[in-house]
């Protein structure tokens, strides 16, 4: 075999295998918390105004455009538009297709919802009518649209066609990943699994203005798509808690037996922006739960790994990062206030007024924390909160 020939094989099985850019050690002992971050450079925050308390709930899913909230509530099938200034500018129901069974019921299968930022529009799955409903922003619907599976997560890209993300062992295709044009037809299918696990299923798409992140509850990777190209951009590597190599060909109740009393790492959040990567992960076991914020500064190429206090869950996932480097957050006042007052052995000065600013909201307020490069944080600020 000529020298040539190898190097045109090795580019092939590149091509193919699609090697990640970045490796990412998850270690143990893990770092500090995340309040103590030395990349935080600045705290503000957003007061939620809804029409009725507790409609608005810091585990929801949010997302953001053009200085825009978007908040889901599922137990309501709605969507809710917030401006900048937290004011409520719009409730987007979805329409529900109710049979003469139905009638007088509540319909509680939830929803999955999407922005399409290129037409400024919301786009909500209803499973109950296997269609997504296009609405603009100000709540005037644009007509629906039929898709052939249902998507654990489904975005549209700038060329008006939808990816949708299905999941592990769906009972309806083995390929995790389909793409879609604008009229819900499959012309596309990528990430074939063959697996006898159980169904899973979870959030796994964030789209950025050079395009979509994706990540699967318990993969190891990541994923950027840039037209119709699927990219690994990270992989992450959790030593003796990685699954088990035959975790897709043995039997589905052993498989998950077997990694309750390892413990496990599920990935709920990939975003990305020019400088920084950000990801939030669980570790969940028989004994104990633990909470990860991890960023990857693009300009210094180093990792930062923190905790979060898994019983306060004060920050949980962070749900937008934008071009000026915020981490935006949906939170409860009083969790914020609980974690300040926990004993936590540094706190950014940024966050040192946070405490009596919120002291009497009960609503939960849109938390914006920016980041700072870490080759400008050398050391660590005094704090009126430091120990």
């Amino acid at each position: 075999m000529t020298m040539k020939l190898r190097l045109t094989i090795l580019l092939i099985l590149a091509c193919f295998c699609g090697f990640s850019q970045v490796r990412i050690n998850v270690p143990e002992p893990y770092g500090d918390n995340f309040i103590e971050s030395e990349l935080i450079q600045e705290v503000t925050f957003v007061p939620l105004k809804p029409e009725k308390i507790a409609v608005v709930k810091p585990e929801m899913e949010m997302k953001c455009d053009a200085g825009n909230f978007f908040i889901l509530n599922n137990d309501s099938q709605c969507v809710y538009r917030f401006n900048d200034k937290g004011e409520l500018m719009k409730s987007i129901f979805a329409s529900k297709q109710k049979t003469a069974l139905e009638r007088g019921t509540v319909l509680t299968n939830p929803v999955k919802f999407n922005l399409n930022p290129y037409k400024k529009q919301v786009e909500i799955y209803s499973f109950e009518n296997a269609t997504i409903t296009r609405f603009n922003y100000d709540g005037t619907s644009q007509g629906k649209v039929s898709i052939e599976i249902n998507p654990s997560d489904f975005v549209r890209d700038a060329t008006g066609n939808y990816w949708i993300y299905t999941g592990w062992n769906n009972k309806n295709t083995q390929y995790r990943l389909l793409r879609a044009d604008a009229a819900g037809k499959t012309i596309d299918r990528k990430m074939r699994l063959i697996s006898k696990c159980m169904p899973t299923e979870g959030f796994s798409f964030y789209a950025t203005p050079t395009g979509i992140c994706m990540w699967e509850l318990f993969g190891n990777s990541t994923y950027l798509i840039k037209g119709d190209v699927l990219t690994e951009t990270f992989r992450f590597n959790f030593g003796a808690r990685n699954l088990m190599p035959d975790f897709h060909s043995i039997d589905p109740y052993e498989a998950f037996k077997a990694i309750n009393e390892t413990g496990y790492y599920t990935v709920k959040k990939y975003l990305e922006n020019e400088n920084y990567s950000y990801f939030f992960l669980n570790f969940t076991s028989m004994e104990q739960k633990e909470m990860f914020h991890i960023l990857y500064d693009k300009k210094t190429q180093q990792t930062y790994t923190y905790t979060e206090n898994s019983s306060i869950g004060a920050f949980d996932k962070a749900q937008d990062l934008t071009s000026e480097n915020e981490l935006i957050f949906l939170v409860s006042p009083r969790k914020i206030r609980q974690l300040l007052r926990s004993g936590v052995e540094f706190v950014p000065a940024a966050f040192a007024s946070l405490d009596e600013s919120i002291v009497d909201l009960r609503d939960p307020i849109i938390l914006k924390i920016k980041l700072g490069s870490g080759e400008t944080q050398d050391e660590k600020v005094e704090s009126p909160y430091e120990q």
